[in-house]
């Protein structure tokens, strides 16, 4: 009896074991994860190429340890659906059907002398956004060369999402939520020199406008949904140059006011302040000796101001700007350490701490990074913020110090930095422009730029990382902002591009980049 019942509980001990290993083996949590790998679109490449960057995908994702599912498996199951016009949602539901959990849209696409190279990661479960992988090559040998690199990345956002921390040390996050890689919209401005931009509520009706500056003109728009509708315009003299627009609430009243550093023929600095009254615009401050930069700070938009000195390029320190019962107030700013010029530097809580960190470009255009003390974090080799955007100073024979020079100053002003909180997790990200030149680093005084793109930086410990980074965009990029511009409740980055040869006349773009889903 008593062996029959020792029988009888080996056979339930063993029942019991191969259970649990049937349940391990079956979890999703424990089984390998698999994918499936669509047909890969192309335009103006190579006809061969989709079967080719197919093959070399799955077959480097298998060498990485992650199953692809068979060619033949996904024809079947795609059937008569055409791959070229397969949403998302289709896909995903493809996915299912095969039953994997990560479904793989790619496509290569020739743009000028540039291939781009788009593949998104859907979650079959919808537990988590779309995921992207993107990079931009030569030509077609140079992209399927750097085809090891695109795999590296697309395991580690199938992988690498729960196994690697989004701080620690070294490593860059496993995934990124959002990622402009084209834009969503494009807006032309024929026979406009569009300088730069700005997107506030400067009505204080709760919608955002979208603030243009030309040479000597300010236009206020508002997007409809349809196109831009002009609200508001306000012109100069057409011996004044606008050289940057700024939006930010001075006097609290929840209307921005808009500010715009300028300079005139002889090189004089006669900034201005002005206040959208109704359907008007009107000058609140006017001939002001200074220069003016929007800076985000805990997602509000500051005023800094500094002045121009008689023979130097900036004198003095670095000021807030307010308006109080109607009187412009400046405040000095004693604890802003290691920034010398106020159109040079940006400031961010980049590695989550409470005081913001200070990033700055170096005379070289290098970007470092300082503790709020001014100590220097990092420092990098490449070079960012040069643009096309300059003034004249007929008067002054010296260099930017003061030093005497033999050619009149020309004063050449830096693109904007912005710092945001896109995902939400308490780090910061720089977002900085990058102008790609043809012509200009050695003649300084003639700069031609052949295409310019924006770069996002996170900071992964040791050093300021990129992210993400927009297309290449031809022409040259002038100011670029990130901000709601249509209203939807979700933040756009826009970008102003000048694309003639001098940039007088020709014609200007708005970019606009949507950076969620």
């Amino acid at each position: 009896m008593m062996t029959f019942k020792k029988g009888t509980m080996v056979r339930r001990l063993l029942a019991i074991v191969l259970g649990i290993w049937f349940f391990f083996l079956i979890s999703p949590s424990f089984s390998q994860v698999e994918v499936l790998l669509l047909p890969i679109r192309t335009s103006g490449l190579s006809p061969s190429l989709s079967q080719e960057l197919w093959e070399l995908i799955s077959t480097r994702l298998i060498s990485e340890g992650i199953p692809v599912v068979e060619r033949s498996v996904m024809e079947r199951f795609l059937g008569r659906l055409d791959p070229e016009a397969l949403s998302e949602d289709q896909a995903r539901l493809l996915g299912k059907k095969v039953g994997v959990r990560w479904v793989l849209m790619g496509k290569a696409i020739r743009v000028g002398g540039v291939i781009s190279l788009d593949v998104r990661i859907l979650d079959v479960t919808l537990g988590s956004s779309p995921r992207a992988v993107y990079a931009q090559f030569t030509d077609e040998g140079a992209l399927v060369s750097g085809l090891k690199g695109v795999v590296s990345q697309i395991k580690e956002r199938v992988l690498g999402q729960k196994g690697i921390s989004l701080r620690s040390k070294g490593t860059l996050r496993a995934q990124l939520l959002y990622q402009a890689l084209g834009y969503s919209k494009l807006l032309r401005f024929s026979g406009k020199f569009i300088k730069g931009l700005s997107i506030g509520d400067v009505d204080g009706d709760g919608q955002n406008e979208l603030v243009l500056i030309e040479p000597y003109k300010l236009s206020v728009y508002r997007d409809t949904g349809e196109g831009l509708k002009l609200v508001a315009e306000f012109e100069k003299p057409s011996t004044y140059n606008f050289l940057n627009v700024n939006l930010a609430d001075l006097d609290g009243d929840g209307r921005a006011e808009i500010a715009v550093s300028a300079s005139t023929e002889e090189g004089d600095m006669r900034s201005f302040i002005l206040k959208i009254k109704g359907n008007e615009v009107k000058e609140i401050k006017g001939n002001l000796n200074r220069y003016f930069r929007s800076v985000r700070l805990g997602g509000r938009k500051l005023l800094f101001s500094q002045a121009i000195g008689p023979d130097r390029d900036y004198v003095g320190g670095i000021e807030e700007v307010r308006l109080e019962k109607g009187k412009l107030i400046l405040k000095p700013l004693k604890d802003l350490k290691g920034v010398e010029w106020v159109l040079s530097f940006a400031l961010g809580r980049f590695s989550g701490t409470e005081k913001p960190e200070i990033a700055r470009l170096n005379d070289l255009g290098e970007l470092e990074v300082l503790s709020p003390e001014g100590e220097r974090l990092w420092k990098g080799s490449k070079k960012y913020g040069a643009s096309d955007n300059y003034f004249d100073r007929p008067k002054v024979f010296a260099d930017a110090k003061g030093m005497p020079a033999g050619m009149p100053r020309r004063i050449y002003l830096p693109l904007r930095m912005e710092v945001v909180d896109l995902d939400n997790d308490g780090y910061e990200e720089l977002l900085l422009g990058e102008n790609q030149f043809t012509l200009g680093e050695t003649f300084e005084r003639v700069r031609l730029y052949n295409a310019g793109r924006i770069v996002s930086l996170l900071w992964d410990g040791l050093a300021m990382a990129e992210a993400w980074r927009t297309q290449d965009i031809p022409g040259c990029i002038f100011d670029f902002e990130v901000g709601d511009v249509d209203n939807d409740g979700l933040v756009e980055l826009v970008v102003a591009v000048a694309n003639a040869p001098f940039f007088k006349k020709g014609s200007s773009n708005l970019v606009v980049f949507e950076l969620y889903e």
